[in-house]
């Protein structure tokens, strides 16, 4: 076992969608250090696999499931199977997204269904088939990875807006809905310099995703004192433009 820091953390569960790259890769190392269990949830079993075997090779209890976020069925069994394998889920990051950089009338209806269903009926499946499992911990978390730009429009990102104003939305409304069982909570980075970023941008941001994963431990933790359905927003970076 990691002998972690955070020594009230130890043996707990999370489960990251999205966890196979980027940000999500990034809060499942920050979590493992700190004798976290995870679950990597992605569609690229791949890439998924390597992110295990680098935490198993940590001293990390760890596995890979394959999901995707927008399927019923995939995230009923996701869920399952994460109790089955460690008996317990106490902390959910819902971090899986995509994005696109593009006009509104240019924008497909395909294009669109694709960003909402990941963004944010992702979120609304992990969450709802997440709670029963949450509740029966004592440090019952759900932490909503969104944006900037689920707090300010952003051009050419109208549909990736308003699924991550709807995922801020729905990180309040549930907060409310399980206060005194389950706090959550909505991080809202400004850029961050992962693989997604640099297909729409040039530029490399300052903001890496270990600062996004150190904001995750902090609020992960049994000793956070931030109050549920906070929307946090971790950089205050000018919008890029190309």
């Amino acid at each position: 076992m990691i002998k972690g820091i955070v020594m009230s953390l130890v043996g707990q569960t999370a489960l990251v969608t999205g966890g196979n790259k980027g940000i999500g890769r990034a809060i499942c190392f920050a979590l493992a250090k700190e004798g976290v269990n995870i679950i990597i949830a992605a569609r690229n079993e791949s890439e998924s696999k390597e992110t295990q075997d680098q935490l198993k090779d940590m001293g990390s209890k760890a596995f890979e499931i394959p999901v995707d976020v927008r399927n019923e069925e995939d995230v009923r069994r996701l869920i399952s199977r994460t109790i089955d394998k460690c008996g317990r889920l106490d902390i959910l990051i819902n971090n899986a997204g995509v994005a696109l950089k593009k006009r509104l009338e240019e924008t497909t209806v395909e294009e669109y269904d694709k960003i909402i269903d990941t963004n944010l009926k992702g979120v609304f499946l992990c969450t709802k088939y997440a709670i029963p499992y949450l509740r029966r911990s004592k440090n019952g978390k759900i932490i909503n990875i969104s944006s900037i730009g689920g707090l300010h429009g952003i051009p050419e990102f109208s549909v990736y807006c308003a699924s991550k104003f709807g995922v801020n939305g729905v990180t309040e409304a549930i907060a409310a809905e399980l206060e005194g069982q389950i706090k959550v909570y909505s991080i809202c980075p400004g850029a961050v310099d992962t693989d997604m970023y640099r297909s729409i941008y040039k530029s490399r941001p300052e903001l890496k995703p270990e600062n996004v994963a150190q904001k995750v431990l902090e609020i992960a933790s049994p000793e956070s004192r931030v109050a549920s359905g906070k929307i946090i927003e971790i950089s205050a970076l000018p919008i890029p433009q190309i």
